[in-house]
C-alpha cells in the first residue's frame, strides 16, 4: 500500500471545510478553531491530512460516488476539450465545448465546480496557517515544513483559478464576518502572489523524493510552471526547473507505460507530486477513469492527435516515407502505442470510438485482458513530474533564446525514452539537434503533447501559447460538438452563484 497520509480516519475525525458542494469563496472559520484543537502534533497532522484529503475531488484527483457531482470530472478527460480527444458524454464541459460558457448550470459543470472545489480548498489551507502556530511540542523546522506543504497546495489551487478565469479573489485567512467578500484581483497579482508563496514554502520545504508529502521540488517546479504560463522571467523559470534537476532525487521512470499504473507509482522516481489513493474500498476511487474511458466510452482520440505523431524518423506522416496509411500505428512514436489502440479494445464500451480508435494510456493491462471494470482502483494522480521539469527547462530557455546543449538534452532525455533507449544513442532514435528557436519551439510543443497527453496539460498549454483560439475555435474533429473558442474564452466567466454570494465580486469582461 502506498506511504500516503490521505487517511479515512482524519476525515471522520475533521472536516476543514463545511461544505463540500456549495458554491463560495469565503468559508465558516470556526469550524475546528476551537480552544480543544490545534494544541500538539496530533491535532497538526490531523489538519494536514484534511487539507491533503481535499485534493481527492474531482478536477484535482476523483471523488467519491455520493460527491461524483461536487466536482468537474478528473484530469484525464480535460483532453476532450482540446484537440486531442472528443467527449461523447459532455461530463460537465457542454457549455465550454459549444461556447455558451453558461456560468448559472449544474455542480458539476467545470466552468461551476473548478471555482467550487479550489476555494473549498484554499478555505482548508487558510484554516491550517491560521492556526498552525498554535501547536506545541513540535520543533520550528517541523512547523515550517507544514506549513510549506500547505502553502504549496493552496498555490496549486490558485494557479488553476489564476488559469481558467484569470481575475480572481486573494483569500489569505480563514472567513470572518468582517472579510467574508473582497473584490477579485487580476490575473497578474493573482500569479504575484502565487509565487510569493512558492518562494516561502521553497524556503520552508526539505529536499527529498516524493512519500506522499511535498518536497522542495514541487514548489519549484510549480515555479516554473507558473512562470512558463506568465510568459514573464524566463530566466527564473530554467532555473526553478533545474534546481529539480541538481537534486538528483528524481529522474525518468524506465517505462513511460507503466508510469500510470497503480502498482508502479510507488516509490516511482518520476513523480514529484500526485493526488494519492490506495486499492483499498475507503482510500480508492469510487469511479475509475479507466472504467469512464474504457468502459462508458466517455472521451475517444482524435484523428487529430492520431495524425500528430511523428514516425521513428522524426518526420511528420506528411514528411516520412515510413508512413504506411493501411497500417498507420506502424513506424511511428512509441507512445501513440502505448496511448491509442487502433479499434474498440473493449468491445464492451458503451459508447463506440467515431473514429476508430481508443484511448489506452492508463488501462491496465488486467482490464484489458479480463475486460472487467477495476475495483478499488488505487492509481494515483500524477500532476507533477520530471518529464515536465525536463521540459519545461527546455521551454524556458527556447523562449529566452538561451538555446545550449543542456535544451536539446532535456528534449532528448524524454524523447529517447519513449524509444527504450540512452539520450546519448541518438542514431537509435529521431534525437532533436537543431539549435534553430523556431524549429526547437515546434519540437518542444509536440513533445508536450504526446508526452503529456491526457495529463490536463494540452489545454492550458495551448492558452498560455496564445493557440487556443487558432487550434479550437472550429475545430472540426469533433463528431459531436461543434466546436466554438474565441478571445474572451481564455478567461472562465465567474459561477452565478459566487457573485450572488459576494457583492464586491465583478463578472469578467464580454460576460
Amino acid at each position: 500500500m502506498k506511504n500516503h497520509i490521505y487517511k479515512g480516519i482524519f476525515l471522520a475525525a475533521l472536516s476543514l471545510n463545511g461544505c463540500n458542494q456549495e458554491l463560495l469563496d469565503q468559508q465558516p472559520s470556526d469550524v475546528i478553531s476551537s480552544t480543544t484543537f490545534w494544541q500538539n502534533e496530533n491535532d497538526a497532522l490531523i489538519g494536514l491530512a484534511g487539507v491533503y484529503s481535499d485534493l481527492q475531488t474531482n478536477f484535482y484527483g476523483i471523488t467519491s460516488f455520493a460527491n461524483w457531482n461536487a466536482g468537474p470530472k478528473p484530469h484525464p478527460i480535460w483532453d476532450g476539450i482540446t484537440d486531442n480527444g472528443y467527449l461523447s458524454r459532455g461530463a460537465g464541459f457542454h457549455s465550454i465545448l459549444d461556447g455558451t460558457y453558461s456560468n448559472n448550470g449544474r455542480p458539476e459543470d467545470a466552468l461551476i465546480s473548478v471555482y467550487a472545489v479550489s476555494f473549498n480548498g484554499i478555505a482548508s489551507c487558510n484554516e491550517f496557517l491560521a492556526n498552525i502556530d498554535n501547536v506545541t511540542g513540535v520543533s520550528e523546522a517541523q512547523l515550517n515544513a507544514w506549513k510549506g506543504e500547505v502553502l504549496f497546495i493552496r498555490s496549486y489551487y490558485y494557479y488553476y483559478l489564476a488559469a481558467t478565469y484569470g481575475d480572481v479573489p486573494i483569500r489569505t485567512a480563514p472567513s470572518t464576518v468582517e472579510n467574508q467578500y473582497s473584490a477579485k484581483k487580476p490575473q497578474s497579482e493573482v500569479f504575484l502572489h502565487i509565487l510569493n508563496d512558492l518562494n516561502i514554502a521553497i524556503d520552508y520545504l526539505p529536499q527529498g523524493g516524493y512519500d506522499g508529502h511535498v518536497k522542495k521540488a514541487a514548489a519549484q517546479a510549480l515555479k516554473a510552471k507558473v512562470l512558463l504560463y506568465n510568459g514573464k522571467n524566463l530566466g527564473e523559470a530554467a532555473s526553478a526547473a533545474k534546481s529539480v534537476m541538481e537534486t538528483g532525487n528524481y529522474a525518468l521512470a524506465n517505462d513511460y507505460t507503466t508510469l500510470f499504473y497503480d502498482g508502479e507509482q510507488e516509490n516511482n522516481q518520476e513523480v514529484i507530486f500526485s493526488i494519492q489513493y490506495a486499492n483499498v474500498p475507503e482510500e480508492a476511487h469510487q469511479r475509475s477513469v479507466q472504467e469512464m474511458i474504457g468502459f462508458w466510452g466517455t472521451m475517444h482520440p482524435t484523428l487529430d492527435l492520431v495524425h500528430s505523431y511523428q514516425c521513428i524518423d522524426g518526420l511528420s506522416i506528411s514528411e516520412s516515407p515510413l508512413y504506411d496509411s493501411e497500417n498507420p500505428m506502424e513506424n511511428r512514436d512509441p507512445r501513440m502505442g502505448m496511448s491509442i489502440y487502433q479499434g474498440e479494445w473493449n468491445p464492451f464500451s458503451e459508447i463506440k470510438s467515431e473514429t476508430g480508435f481508443t484511448f489506452i494510456k492508463g488501462i491496465s493491462p488486467v482490464v484489458r485482458e479480463t475486460l472487467e471494470k477495476p475495483i478499488n482502483d488505487g492509481t494515483d494522480f500524477i500532476h507533477l513530474r520530471y518529464a515536465d521539469v525536463l521540459l519545461m527547462y527546455a521551454e524556458a530557455k527556447i523562449e529566452s533564446n538561451d538555446i545550449d546543449q543542456s535544451v536539446l538534452d532535456a528534449i532528448n532525455r524524454v524523447r529517447a525514452r519513449a524509444y527504450g533507449v540512452n539520450f546519448l544513442e541518438t542514431q537509435q532514435y529521431p534525437a532533436v539537434s537543431t539549435m534553430d528557436q523556431t524549429a526547437l519551439r515546434e519540437e518542444l510543443r509536440y513533445e508536450r503533447r504526446v508526452e503529456f497527453l491526457m495529463e490536463n496539460s494540452r489545454y492550458f498549454d495551448l492558452k498560455r501559447w496564445g493557440l487556443a483560439v487558432q487550434e479550437l475555435d472550429g475545430f472540426d474533429g469533433d463528431p459531436v460538438y461543434d466546436r466554438v473558442f474565441k478571445d474572451k474564452h481564455y478567461k472562465w466567466p465567474l459561477p452565478q452563484e459566487a457573485l450572488d454570494r459576494n457583492p464586491l465580486l465583478e463578472q469578467n469582461p464580454d460576460y
